[in-house]
């Protein structure tokens, strides 16, 4: 198994989620997963020989290693596709890989995103299924963030849209308003980090959110 067949079965999966065929795409995604396990990791030089392929120009706090979120920039927007038809933010897009990466972590933190992402998906279509899929979406969530501390800190778009999916998830699941709480309050330090960073790539991803902030809000607190 190469990586070459992760990235194709990865690129599947977008084209799943793009058709809103919700269930093939978990499928695929989980497939991807599958077969980046019998793939060995790159060799240190593999690694130094690409490392910086994908890395932006060192000009903010955020070090040059923001592979993820530049993966992320190259997702055509609309600027309604993050609402599912409701005024409720979410992410909806599976992140592309690039033909030629290599980082194993960030290989890993992209598949298992996506890999949650269908599980939403699929839950928010399928009430029968919905609580063993968004019980599976979460720990997939959580897993992306957790999988490289790393690369994690050096991409606030992706931290971003983890947070958001799963404070979302949180709303859905009764007994975790402290996990939404949680959530939303990392989701609103890191925009704002943003915004103090000039990151206006990055924020043209995270259109609604503000406004999706304020409508989930209680109307007393809304009018304060």
């Amino acid at each position: 198994m190469s990586l070459q067949t992760v990235i194709i079965q990865n690129q599947q999966t977008i084209a799943f989620l793009e058709a809103k065929d919700y269930c093939s795409a978990l499928v695929s995604s989980s497939s991807a997963l599958q077969c980046l396990d019998s793939v060995p990791p790159p060799t240190q030089q593999e690694q130094n020989d690409t490392g910086n392929r994908f890395c932006p120009a060192r000009s903010s706090s955020f070090s040059s290693e923001s592979s993820i979120d530049q993966c992320m920039l190259h997702i055509q927007i609309q600027e309604d596709d993050y609402t599912c038809g409701t005024q409720t933010f979410m992410y909806s897009h599976a992140i592309p890989l690039p033909p030629d990466v290599t980082d194993h972590d960030i290989i890993t933190s992209i598949l298992i995103f996506n890999t949650a992402l269908a599980h939403h998906l699929v839950a928010l279509l399928d009430n029968e299924w919905s609580p063993q899929y968004l019980h599976r979406a979460k720990q997939l969530y959580t897993l992306a963030y957790n999988s490289s501390q790393e690369v994690i800190e050096h991409n606030p778009l992706f931290l971003f849209v983890v947070y958001n999916n799963t404070a979302l998830l949180a709303n859905l699941q009764i007994g975790d308003k402290d996990l939404r709480n949680s959530c939303v309050g990392y989701l609103v330090s890191i925009y704002m980090v943003m915004v103090d960073e000039g990151y206006t790539s990055r924020l043209r991803h995270l259109q609604g959110f503000l406004e999706s902030l304020v409508a989930s809000m209680p109307t007393t607190a809304a009018a304060a």
